[in-house]
């Protein structure tokens, strides 16, 4: 590939996209500008804008003609208008694809979106809806500099610091499909960081201090992540550490307007207006626009909402309401971010006989509660507990009250710890950081900026059968082999040491896989008699190991497992032949839905 001419940074949201670039050659220069990048987009009646941002939304066609130069064949609508016609005829709308892209429940490959939808309707894996905003996104950048094509620049994708080691598997692949060949992957909350210290307007050196403890709350369209970063000191330079990341929280702005949608349904219900489940959904996405509106303006006091009527019961055709700033902060703040004890942990549903398969929606509403859960589980150090700082990033926090009142929850637990009021920190775009952020790391691994260093976002461990008699109706005990410690860097290749395993060439082989990310303790090698109660199953790994020169297929060959972190931010586990040359790689199996 030639030498990139940009690097370009896409923010990969759960419900919109963002993407930001810099020329390489504006390194050079003292304080680079990093811009926005508007994407193309398709509109009613064949209109085409560029937009700041892209929704994350498939809409499959109707009547609706292709209005983009490269989207003749393409039976997607994607963005803004997806959005909007989504809402007109909601089994026919893909959302949500990224958060199905990490449900182990299901066959991230099988096309399975629209969830639920009427048999007529063109259904899409999660993985090629992902790769089909990666695609749009690099079709808009090929148009606009059809001599610097996408492909050939740097490009950094960002994920949630959540994604277990397939689901950063499968966005490459996404990416692949989409003609990226070549990407970098970046933890969106180290991304937003990155943001924060490339900002000019407060500089970071300024607000933070060797020791300091930074808490990054990234709350989005579908989810809420949380991480902490260290600043510390090398030579006399600061130098800056990612010491925790939470757990993959589906909790978000979405929530937010299910939430204005209900009390709107509330309100007009009370008006003897009849409202059902299609005239919800709409409901969603209208009360989402007037959210939006109400909170990017402060000058706003209220927005009308209207919907399309669906029967002789609704007067003149359509249903109206409004809804005012006042209101929404009221119910949002108290519902989502409420006061609690740094004790308190989310609350859960009680468990029933059956569920249905859908996404693994937070049982709990209360940001608050999943914070302090947490926190609480970052025993590293009493400094991880109690953090000095706090950085805010997604567009959930352009409404102040928002960032005060979880200010005053942490203050709270602080004084009750005897300790200093957190530190907001200033200077970021709360709707951009993350897209620019990765543009910032792209600079700084050019040797443009400071690095922080990340790795491994959590433990993993592998799940081995324990060596016993064999008893009637009894499996054997699982046991636990630490495998990958968080923290080991981007570019490492550990042995796993002590462990000798005996596969058999020729035949498929399966193995438990789990993650933590509060077990700061293990270390790779370390051998639980049991599978720890605070770790969590993710995708499984399996292969079929075909022989090799020389092996007849069933021969047995003793192997150690090799783990290596990817420069790319991916995780690799290899059975290596003892004593010999040969190793076979074990794949995530990402069709492991519900047995």
């Amino acid at each position: 590939m030639s030498e990139p001419k940009y690097i370009v940074g896409i923010d990969l949201g759960t419900t919109n996209i963002t993407v930001n670039e810099v020329a390489v050659a504006a390194l050079e220069d003292e304080k680079p500008a990093v811009e926005a990048f508007p994407v193309l987009q398709e509109f009613a009646k064949g209109a085409v804008e560029e937009r700041d941002v892209l929704p994350s939304f498939l809409f499959q066609r109707l009547q609706e003609k292709p209005a983009l130069a490269w989207s003749r064949d393409l039976p997607f609508i994607v963005g803004e208008y997806a959005r909007e016609r989504g809402a007109e005829v909601p089994g026919r709308l893909v959302s949500s694809a990224k958060s199905w892209l990490c449900n182990t429940r299901v066959d991230r490959r099988e096309a399975i979106l629209p969830w639920n939808a009427p048999a007529e309707v063109q259904k899409i894996s999660p993985l090629a809806a992902q790769a089909e905003y990666l695609a749009h996104v690099r079709l808009a950048w090929n148009a606009k500099f059809p001599k610097q094509k996408l492909e050939n620049q740097m490009v950094v994708v960002t994920i949630p610091a959540s994604f277990d080691a397939a689901a950063r598997d499968l966005t490459v692949e996404a990416a692949r499909q989409a003609g990226l060949p070549d990407v970098t992957l970046l933890e969106e909350p180290q991304s937003a960081f990155y943001s924060w210290i490339g900002q000019t307007r407060v500089p970071w050196r300024e607000q933070v201090k060797k020791g300091d403890v930074v808490l990054v709350v990234d709350v989005g369209g579908g989810t809420s992540d949380f991480s902490l970063i260290e600043i510390g000191e090398e030579g006399g330079d600061l130098v800056l550490n990612r010491v925790a990341v939470g757990n993959h929280i589906l909790l978000g702005g979405d929530n937010m307007d299910l939430t204005l949608a209900f009390h709107v349904k509330g309100k007009l219900e009370a008006a003897k207006k009849k409202i059902d489940t299609w005239q919800t959904v709409a409901l969603s996405h209208a009360c989402r626009k007037a959210k939006e509106a109400l909170l990017s303006d402060p000058d706003r006091k209220s927005e009308t909402i209207v919907v399309s009527g669906r029967g002789s019961s609704v007067i003149g055709g359509s249903v109206k309401s409004t809804l005012e700033r006042q209101e929404i902060e009221d119910l949002l703040v108290d519902g989502f971010f409420p006061a609690c004890a740094f004790t308190d942990a989310p609350r859960e549903d009680p468990a029933l006989g059956f569920r249905e398969v859908n996404l693994s929606y937070a049982a709990d509403a209360a940001i608050t509660r999943h914070l302090a859960h947490f926190l609480r589980q970052q025993t590293g150090k009493p400094e991880y507990q109690y953090p000095k700082a706090i950085l805010f990033n997604g567009g959930v926090f352009l409404a102040k009250r928002f960032q005060d009142r979880l200010v005053e929850v942490i203050d709270g637990w602080l004084k009750e710890a005897g300790r200093d009021p957190v530190k907001v920190l200033e200077g970021t775009d709360l709707v951009r950081a993350v897209s620019a952020g990765a543009v910032h790391f792209g600079m700084a691994k050019r040797g443009k900026g400071i690095r922080i260093r990340g790795g491994v976002s959590q433990n993993y461990y592998l799940g081995v059968e324990s060596a016993l008699p064999a008893v009637p109706g009894l499996k054997p005990p699982l046991k636990a082999l630490c495998v990958a410690k968080m923290g080991t860097e981007e570019g490492s290749v550990t042995e796993v040491p002590k462990h000798v395993f005996g596969l058999v060439v020729g035949k498929p082989v399966e193995f438990k896989f789990y993650k933590s990310p509060a077990r700061r303790e293990d270390e790779v090698g370390q051998l639980f008699d049991e599978v720890p109660a605070d770790v969590e199953e993710t995708s499984g790994l399996s292969s079929e190991l075909p022989p090799q020169e020389g092996m007849a297929p069933g021969t047995v060959v003793n192997v150690n497992l090799q783990v290596g972190i990817t420069e790319i931010g991916t995780l690799e586990i290899w059975c290596r032949q003892q004593g010999g040359d040969h190793r076979w790689k074990l794949e995530f199996n990402v069709r492991d839905a519900i047995r």
